[in-house]
């Protein structure tokens, strides 16, 4: 028996003892999502929705968190701007990319760049957000085949592009997003800032267990 069928066997066994049926138990779970209660939000964030200002509401909170970020005018100018940002902070070193068709072009640039899973080698990596928050800052970041979640983690320059149209008040509403039909991530990670530590005699160390340095790129029209 392999572990993947130890598993399935395992999770049968717990399924045959609850009340009901697959299918009552897989309605009784959607009816938990759609009615979860929402936690408080923030004054200040409620009235930027309202405004219709949240892109601004989120920039602020992530350059706040130590983000460098950028507003662009949809991919094209993003794709100059990441250009632009590459060669200053990584000249050299190789790029990996979310393997998206709006990142391809950026395959000729010197030292290369490639899609797929990162490398220790990889000096930057970019990809795509699935969304944002306002209240934090913080970028949302889906696992899938085109965004594998190592480019999140392992290149010391992280470079996140993110419509304003995707940017969401709260977590509630983020997560919310994600849960539409055909889209449940398998990982699902928040990143708010660069990497950093104070565990270290209580000094703040900047890129100790992820990138030392994060780019987002919020366009204005996607």
């Amino acid at each position: 028996m392999t572990a993947a069928d130890g598993r399935a066997a395992a999770l049968a066994a717990v399924a045959a003892r609850l009340p009901g049926s697959a299918a009552e138990r897989a309605a009784a779970a959607e009816r938990r999502l759609a009615e979860r209660p929402r936690g408080p939000g923030l004054a200040h964030v409620a009235a930027a929705a309202k405004a219709g200002t949240l892109a601004e509401t989120f920039c602020a909170a992530a350059s706040a968190s130590g983000a460098t970020v950028l507003r662009t005018a949809g991919a094209a100018a993003s794709e100059a701007a990441i250009r632009k940002i590459l060669a200053e902070h990584a000249p050299a070193g190789p790029v990996v990319r979310a393997d998206l068709p709006r990142f391809a072009g950026l395959d000729d640039r010197p030292g290369g760049a490639h899609a797929g899973a990162a490398q220790p080698e990889d000096a930057a990596g970019v990809t795509r957000a699935a969304a944002g928050i306002a209240e934090t800052g913080s970028v949302v970041l889906a696992s899938d085949p085109e965004t594998p979640t190592s480019l999140n983690f392992l290149p010391a320059i992280h470079i996140v592009t993110l419509s304003a149209a995707a940017i969401h008040a709260g977590l509630d509403d983020a997560l919310a997003a994600l849960r539409g039909p055909g889209r449940r991530p398998r990982t699902v990670n928040l990143i708010t800032g660069p990497s950093r530590t104070g565990d270290i005699e209580l000094t703040l160390q900047v890129g100790v267990h992820g990138p030392r340095a994060i780019f987002i790129l919020v366009e204005d029209d996607d």
